[in-house]
């Protein structure tokens, strides 16, 4: 199964990104929940998404 999240450099910031859609991986589209400038934060919150993801 394809990730749900993804967490990406964009310049200064890290954008914590999910994908829209339970289509195949090559009709994914990725929107952006937010960015944060600081990695440490960043890694918490998709982490956070992660382990949210696995408890349904």
């Amino acid at each position: 199964m394809p990730d749900q999240f993804k967490l990406t450099r964009q310049g200064k910031t890290w954008q914590i990104m999910a994908r829209k859609g339970a289509g195949a991986a090559t009709e994914a589209a990725w929107i952006s929940l937010g960015g944060c400038p600081d990695q440490v934060v960043a890694v918490r919150v998709w982490l956070a998404l992660v382990a949210l993801k696995g408890r349904k």
